[in-house]
């Protein structure tokens, strides 16, 4: 009898053992799953990338930024209402009032402060124009004066060559028509321009120091003398030596000398010094004033010339 309850004995504590190998052999099979299955689902979730990652990072940062600015922005709200009842509750209305006036008194020191900054400038640039303007004034009276100046030299020089024309102007006394060939020359200024025999029917030609425009139509001829060329007609006993030289050929009993005299007095005082060396010479001669129109003048031919 003993002996059969041992037996039992034994059998329950087998069967213990196995149930408890069982369980282990379970869960750690179960746990072999599990390593498994989480192995299996870690392989198919996606790595993430790193701009997912710095966006993540960004955004709790922004979150945690914003937090800490609501939180400041809850605090300066309370701060605020504190100061506000702690305003109403020191402050009058006569201390309010008084700050206002003040508030407006600043406002009005301000204003006319800007004010006269503008009144200062305006008058910085009043003064600036008046200077300018006292500066074209005093260049505009100088430029007057030396007008005045002008119109007094030139009035002298008007009544100087008044003076002038009348003492060395006289009319020529012809002596009847003269034998020989003429020398042609037109006076214009202080230069003498040499002027010869030209084709009445030839056009617009150069003759001498000249241009001859002769018309169609009629035995006329405009003569313009040619600026910078022509004989310089000097002041002095030598100042016809030019013009003299291109009579060198051309001896006083063969030929006589026709000068065409632009009316002016420069002109005419140039004649003075040429007739007192032809004169000299032994030529004969003639003047005739002309009147130019546009610098031209007008020579008609002629079939002969009283000299003097």
């Amino acid at each position: 009898m003993a002996r059969r309850r041992s037996d039992i004995g034994s059998d329950s504590l087998d069967l213990l053992l196995d149930t408890i190998c069982n369980v282990f052999g379970g869960i750690i099979l179960m746990a072999i799953l599990v390593v498994l299955q989480t192995q299996t689902s870690a392989g198919r979730i996606p790595e993430p990338k790193r701009e997912d990652v710095q966006r993540t990072l960004e955004a709790r940062r922004l979150r945690f930024e914003c937090e800490r600015l609501q939180a400041r922005a809850t605090n300066l709200s309370q701060h605020c209402k504190g100061i506000d009842r702690t305003f109403e509750a020191t402050t009058s209305p006569t201390g309010e009032r008084l700050a206002d006036a003040q508030s407006e008194f600043r406002k009005a020191i301000e204003e006319a402060q800007r004010r006269v900054r503008v009144a200062e400038a305006e008058t910085a640039s009043g003064r600036k124009e008046h200077a300018e303007t006292e500066d074209l004034l005093r260049t505009a009276e100088r430029g007057l004066k030396g007008r005045q100046a002008e119109v007094r030299s030139l009035e002298e020089e008007l009544s100087r060559s008044q003076v002038s024309f009348v003492h060395q102007v006289r009319l020529p006394h012809r002596r009847g028509m003269s034998t020989g060939t003429a020398c042609y020359y037109a006076v214009k200024g202080s230069r003498a321009y040499a002027l010869g025999g030209f084709d009445w029917y030839g056009g617009q030609q150069r003759v001498g120091h000249c241009m001859i425009v002769p018309s169609a139509l009629a035995r006329v001829a405009k003569v313009t003398p040619i600026e910078g060329s022509g004989y310089p007609v000097l002041s002095g006993a030598s100042g016809a030596d030019a013009f003299m030289a291109s009579l060198a050929s051309r001896p006083a009993d063969r030929h006589y000398v026709v000068f065409f005299v632009y009316n002016d007095s420069e002109s005419f005082a140039a004649f003075q010094t040429l007739k007192d060396a032809v004169v000299s010479a032994c030529y004969r001669y003639l003047a005739d004033p002309v009147v130019p129109d546009a610098g031209a003048f007008t020579v008609v031919s002629v079939t002969g010339h009283q000299t003097e």
